[in-house]
């Protein structure tokens, strides 16, 4: 376990304030920097070369704040550029992928998980390789949402009757389905975890926040455990879409100076 008082997280957008959250509630004594992509949101529709290309610039900011460990709190930078960052960088990088398949692989009774996710995810086929590798026996399905991270980005809240018809379009399919397990692919679903779970009763959901903020409890280690968390949240725009984003889900984070950076001077 290697000891690391500052580390940086970082997503496409707002979404990744709910892996922040988890790491903060499992961790204390942690100076964070959090940086949302809100400029270039959603990346999901990008090419797998401008992923890459957004996300390294991502880690050098990151690097530049004097952080030692990085959490990609990201579904899609992790399913298509962590392999890539970790070896253009030397500083730990974890992601999402494998520690949500892994927490799907050991609640799943029907042996049949879905995966949902951005397009550029579940095109990736990254979550269905590490299933089919790891644990053949299970059944893997995927389904790209492509809307809900506008939605969420946007403010539209659980409630809306866009949101949720929205949700009933994507995921009424497999309503009735053997499937028992969905792994909430993008960081941005937590948010709507409510409506996505009256849509599919009695379906497991599996957030990848808190999946990954166990992992980084499991990584490092904080000889003074009893400080409170500091966090300086860093946006590419305006910063007027976290101060007004829905805090429902969002208990655990510290309050911290708020800056606009221009990220693509790195």
């Amino acid at each position: 376990m290697n000891t690391f008082k500052r580390i940086g997280v970082f997503d496409s957008g707002l979404g990744g304030l709910t892996v922040l959250d988890a790491i903060c509630s499992a961790n204390k004594g942690l100076s964070i920097v959090y940086f949302g992509d809100t400029a270039r949101v959603p990346y999901g529709s990008r090419t797998p070369e401008t992923i890459i290309h957004y996300a390294e610039q991502d880690v050098r900011f990151l690097l530049s704040k004097g952080v030692e460990a990085i959490v990609v709190a990201c579904g899609t930078v992790s399913a298509i550029a962590l392999a890539e960052l970790r070896k253009r960088f030397s500083v730990p990088i974890v992601g999402v992928i494998e520690p949500a398949c892994d927490a799907a692989a050991k609640v799943t009774e029907s042996n049949h998980i879905c995966v949902i996710g951005t397009e550029a995810t579940v095109h990736s086929q990254a979550y269905s390789d590490y299933i089919n590798r790891m644990y053949p026996h299970l059944n893997v399905s995927g389904i790209g949402c492509p809307m809900f991270v506008p939605l969420i980005e946007n403010g539209f809240r659980e409630d809306d009757p866009i949101t949720q018809m929205i949700v009933e379009r994507y995921l009424s399919p497999i309503r009735n389905t053997d499937i028992d397990t969905l792994i909430l692919g993008c960081t941005h679903y937590p948010f709507l975890s409510n409506v996505i779970q009256k849509t599919l009763p009695g379906v497991r959901l599996i957030d990848i926040g808190v999946t990954l903020s166990e992992v980084v409890s499991q990584t490092i280690s904080l000889p003074n455990n009893i400080s409170d968390n500091f966090v300086e949240y860093c946006f590419s725009d305006r910063e007027t879409g976290f101060k007004r984003f829905d805090t429902e889900h969002l208990k655990n984070l510290p309050n911290g100076p708020i800056k606009s950076i221009n990220i693509e001077s790195f």
